[in-house]
């Protein structure tokens, strides 16, 4: 018998499912906890909710509404732009994820998986272990979830979506009549067809599912608003299809992900492997093989595994990462060789595996042209050194530099992790192609005497670190504008505005500099009170606050 298990956001007082606000919160760059956060999108009739977290609906909001109509209810609610691409990335990391469980996932209704657990659950001490296992995992991970194990995919969905509890197990071979007690709305029906049911009085699956199906066609004809029998029988059949797929006699199809492509190597030992030397040797063996599957395959790894079966049942393994994927067996080999002995053969080693992770499509590109004494190729390029520090010393000691969402330059980019993966296509999200940006920016704007022929003229001349320089040519300017969700104008006026300028001087060096426009306020005397000449009693005004705009100039970059 065949198990299907359904794993899905959580569902309350029948309200959209929390998965887009959750996958959001995980990459929000947004720390202040003001109020609950909403996700919003343009739509026919305004700014509309299109995703709330369980704090919002606690507040009365409800996906659909309008965003005026929340900003008056909640003032202090923060607001995000829905990002529906970034959220299915993030159901489809999951999926891959879940492939731990089962290696038939599907991913169900854009917001859940179901898994075909048939044959699996023993692996994890029985089904209630299992279900327990994925709780907590996705706990840790800020996500909630709903479950529910049954004999068919429909029969999971209805409970999963519309159940009393948040775990739910029907024993195997379980009846439909066990879903009696749950809505129509559990059987995935138009709202229409919802709505119809319940003015006939059919407002569980149970009084459906009873009714004889002649009867029931009859009742959806009868009706006034289906005068076109056409329009009646379909509905009926619809009904009749999804009673079929609770019962099982109908399968529900699902296109189950594809299970990525697993690259691995072993070598088993007749003779128990004892002494350290056996290791290196077992290495030097697996990797032709694994770096030539990889080559088959055309994909390279950014992370090698060896692991040690031992014959007391225990295992010891190591791990080394590299900055961009590869499939050379000498560079692999030479990370692994201070961390062999990391690997402890214990009663002795009967098997050895060598697995490749992470795996990305491979792009050849030109060897270094040094060769070693030894006769081998060594590499003396700045990937190959960053791989040596980082094995050496942790992930977290050597960094490099990616694109953040963010159109301010300083902002624009942030430290990643030297093995995390960085496509050229993220940097041109923040690079925009009509105004390039230089190879080196400066870790701060340093103050530059700028000469124009007016306040608004491109720069004639300017002095920067006390060198004269002259300005030949210069394009610009490009303004760029505070952000005002971190920079609020209201508490910070003097947030400047930019106009960038791309100069070069008479020696053909380029820079980027631009020019700071600010509002400063105006100090003034105190004004008088209503106390003093009894201004209140005249009728005036108290005088208010005045600002004045201030330019100043700054080097950015140099090209």
């Amino acid at each position: 018998m065949e198990r299907f298990l359904n794993a899905r956001r959580k569902t309350e007082l029948n309200s959209k499912p929390w998965w887009d606000e959750e996958a959001h919160a995980q990459t929000e760059q947004n720390d202040s906890p003001d109020g609950p956060l909403v996700l919003v999108q343009q739509g026919a009739k305004g700014t509309l909710i299109s995703a709330i977290g369980p704090d919002a609906l606690a507040e009365g909001l409800w996906p659909g509404m309008k965003l005026t109509d929340a900003r008056s209810m909640m003032p202090e609610i923060r607001i995000e732009q829905h990002d529906r691409a970034a959220d299915h990335r993030a159901l489809s990391a999951l999926a891959d994820w879940m492939l731990r469980y089962s290696p038939a996932v599907a991913i169900h209704d854009g917001d859940g998986f179901v898994l075909d657990t048939t044959g699996c659950d023993h692996l994890f001490g029985g089904e209630q272990e299992m279900l327990t296992d994925i709780r907590k995992r996705l706990a840790r991970m800020g996500l909630t979830t709903r479950l529910a194990l049954c004999d068919n995919v429909a029969a999971s969905t209805a409970l999963v979506n519309h159940g009393a509890q948040e775990v739910h197990i029907l024993s195997s071979g379980h009846g439909s009549d066990m879903l009696d007690a749950l809505p129509v709305q559990a059987l995935r029906l138009d709202d229409e067809s919802v709505t119809l049911l319940n003015r006939l009085g059919l407002k569980r699956i149970g009084d459906v599912r009873t009714l004889p199906r002649i009867a029931l066609e009859r009742r959806f004809r009868d009706r006034k608003e289906n005068r076109r029998k056409k329009n009646s029988v379909a509905m009926a059949q619809s009904v009749q299809w999804r009673l079929d797929q609770l019962s099982g006699a109908v399968a529900e199809p699902l296109h189950y992900i594809k299970v990525p492509e697993t690259f691995r190597a072993s070598l088993p030992c007749p003779d128990l492997a004892l002494e350290q030397e056996a290791i290196g040797l077992a290495l030097e063996n697996l990797l032709p093989q694994l770096c030539a599957m990889l080559t088959k395959a055309g994909r390279g790894g950014r992370c090698f595994r060896l692991t040690g079966y031992r014959a007391d049942g225990g295992t010891g393994d190591v791990t080394v990462y590299l900055s961009s994927p590869s499939r050379m067996a000498p560079d692999i080999k030479r990370l692994f060789a201070d961390k062999l002995d990391q690997i402890d053969c214990g009663y002795g080693i009967d098997l050895f595996v060598l697995t490749a992770m992470g795996t990305e499509p491979f792009t050849p590109g030109q060897h270094d042209m040094i060769e070693s004494h030894a006769g081998e190729q060594a590499s003396v390029s700045l990937a190959a050194f960053a791989d040596i520090i980082t094995n050496r010393t942790g992930q977290q000691a050597v960094s490099k530099l990616a694109p953040r969402a963010s159109h301010v330059p300083e902002r624009a980019q942030q430290s990643a992790l030297i093995t995390a993966q960085v496509l050229w296509q993220d940097w041109e999200q923040v690079q925009p192609i009509w105004s390039p940006r230089p190879l080196r920016l400066l870790t701060r704007p340093e103050p530059a005497e700028v000469t124009a022929e007016l306040p608004d003229s491109p720069p004639a001349q300017f002095i920067w670190r006390k060198v004269l320089r002259r300005v030949v040519r210069s394009r610009g300017p490009e303004r760029i504008l505070p952000e005002w969700w971190h920079d609020n104008l209201k508490s910070k006026p003097s947030a400047s505005f930019r106009d960038y300028y791309d100069v070069e001087d008479t020696e053909g060096l380029r820079y980027w500099i631009f020019r700071s426009i600010k509002q400063e306020p105006l100090e003034q005397e105190k004004p008088l009170t209503a106390n003093d000449n009894n201004l209140e009693s005249k009728g005036e005004d108290v005088q208010e606050q005045e600002f004045i705009t201030t330019l100043s100039w700054f080097v950015h970059g140099l090209f």
